[in-house]
């Protein structure tokens, strides 16, 4: 097993006094035994954390909308495949709780870091190596986000990261069965995120190139398996007009972290990689273009991919920066694949030092949101309303106000965004009825409502008067329309949001279809 010579900066014997080994000076070889031990107490702190900040942390819109398709089982949903919803399914077991909706996301984390870690030491034989890939990945600012919060995000790269090292495995002329374990991490990859096509395509080009002729019967195993393990949600992708797929190709919703175009896009991704895993990443890449063994060859192909498309796009339309991220994970391992030259010396330091500390601010802001906000705003007089991370704290109590309000009148809670309608049923308890244009929300028509009752309140984000599409519909679709005020919620001083309540009065079946933009007038689904 290979052993590194690391330079003595104070980063690096910090991590060395943590594992209780001796002060190190210049040149001095280090145990990979010990700091294998300190990387995975990182990634225990780390994952304990993310467990700490899914507990007290109100689910974002986007959670709540995911939790309210995990009790709607299906084969597919208006805008992502079914993983997501069948995972959250599977720990909160009907129980409403934050930890239980996000614990999945958190634990694919730790399992990616084990693949990872997987992956680079079965094609290096360095622990050492596969050590400070797992390490990349857990302080890797884009993976906290995708490992904390319920999104497609976090099923997608850990599966990704378990096919990179299935891929690995099916490339050995003596290990060909390893190709049906592989068909089936694909296969969870595309039922996590549609971009995990991307990720088949770049493995079929892999495992083709690496076979023999001799073990084509396990292709077609692998392949059958594959395609029994898609279909349901392929047909009923086509069942529902194609809709998810639509969705993914010309209805995307306006992107919030996107570049723009090219270079704003790349700049992005020096943030979320952190700018010296970046270069590491970028120096990674090039090397693996000589694709000389296997390793290289599922990282290349993997990475390129991905990238291609993503860079391709932003020519022509803004891109989401975690679009890629598949790439990333491809490229820490990558990084972890050419590490004891790559990290040589100081360039360990210049590359994980600048991650470790931009992680460390991360994780506190994730655990203690509201002292960390507070202390920035006395340092650095930044200040934040209605836009950004407090809007979550208002869900709470806003669902339970107007639980009551909607109790008192026999009422309806209407709002025209599905995150809103179901963080209102997650914290009170308030049944979805989303009405509206907005194409995301069109998953919320195909849920059961009961009759339409006379009365309903509108609840948004925005003032009724900003609105004249909604101002023209309500008149139409209501006897009476009244203004039922606005409310304001505070966390610790801090105001989180602003909601504002329009009363509609002598609603029917009729004007409900009118509301939700269709042709249907039966105000049921």
């Amino acid at each position: 097993m290979r052993q590194w010579e690391v330079s003595s900066d104070w980063l690096h014997g910090f991590l060395l006094a943590v594992a209780n080994t001796e002060r190190v000076s210049r040149g001095t070889v280090f145990s990979p035994a010990r700091y294998a031990i300190v990387v995975w107490a990182v990634i225990a702190v780390a994952t304990l954390v993310r467990c700490i900040a899914a507990a007290h942390l109100p689910l974002s819109g986007d959670e709540a909308y995911y939790w309210e398709w995990s009790r709607r089982p299906a084969w597919g949903y208006y805008d992502h495949p079914p993983m997501v919803a069948w995972i959250i399914a599977l720990f909160t077991l009907g129980h409403k709780s934050a930890l239980l909706v996000r614990l999945p996301f958190v634990l694919c984390g730790l399992g990616a870091a084990i693949a990872l870690h997987a992956f680079v030491a079965r094609a290096t034989g360095d622990q050492t190596s596969a050590a400070t890939a797992a390490l990349l990945l857990t302080l890797a600012p884009f993976s906290i986000i995708a490992f904390t919060v319920a999104s497609p995000d976090g099923p997608f790269l850990f599966f990704w990261s378990v096919t990179l090292y299935f891929a690995l495995r099916a490339c050995d002329p003596a290990a060909p069965f390893m190709r049906v374990p592989l068909s089936l991490s694909v296969a969870a990859a595309v039922l996590s995120r549609l971009l995990g096509v991307l990720l088949a395509v770049a493995i079929v080009f892999t495992v083709a190139a690496a076979s023999r002729r001799s073990t084509w019967r396990f292709a077609v195993i692998a392949a059958v398996i594959f395609g029994a393990v898609v279909a349901p949600y392929v047909l009923w992708d086509a069942s529902h007009g194609w809709s998810a797929l639509r969705f993914a190709a010309f209805g995307r919703h306006d992107a919030t972290f996107h570049g723009g175009n090219l270079l704003p896009l790349i700049g992005l991704y020096v943030v979320v990689l952190t700018p010296g895993v970046f270069v590491g990443a970028v120096v990674a890449l090039a090397r693996l273009s000589r694709r000389s063994n296997a390793a290289e060859l599922v990282l290349w192909a993997s990475s390129v991919t991905m990238l291609a498309v993503c860079l391709g796009l932003a020519l022509r339309e803004p891109v989401e920066f975690y679009w890629a991220d598949g790439a990333f994970v491809s490229l820490i391992a990558a990084i972890g694949l050419y590490a004891p030259s790559l990290l040589r010396g100081a360039r360990w330091v210049l590359i994980i030092g600048p991650a470790a500390i931009i992680a460390v601010v991360l994780y506190a802001v994730a655990a203690f949101p509201l002292q960390s906000y507070q202390a920035a705003s006395r340092t650095l007089g930044i200040g934040l309303r209605h836009e950004g991370p407090f809007e979550i704290w208002a869900f709470e109590p806003a669902a339970r106000d107007m639980a009551r309000e909607a109790d008192a009148a026999n009422a309806w809670v209407m709002t025209d965004g599905y995150g809103l309608s179901s963080v209102l049923d997650f914290y009170g308890g308030i049944m979805p009825v989303v009405i509206g244009y907005d194409q995301q929300g069109r998953e919320a028509l195909r849920w059961a409502i009961s009759p339409v009752p006379k009365t309903a309140f509108f609840f948004d984000k925005e003032p009724l008067a900003t609105r004249p599409d909604f101002q023209a519909r309500l008149a139409q679709s209501c006897a009476s329309v009244h203004d039922h005020g606005q409310r304001s919620y505070y966390i610790r001083g801090i105001l989180a949001r602003t909601f504002y309540v329009t009363r509609c009065d002598g609603l029917t079946p009729e004007g409900f279809a009118h509301l939700r933009w269709s042709g249907d007038t039966s105000g049921t689904l």
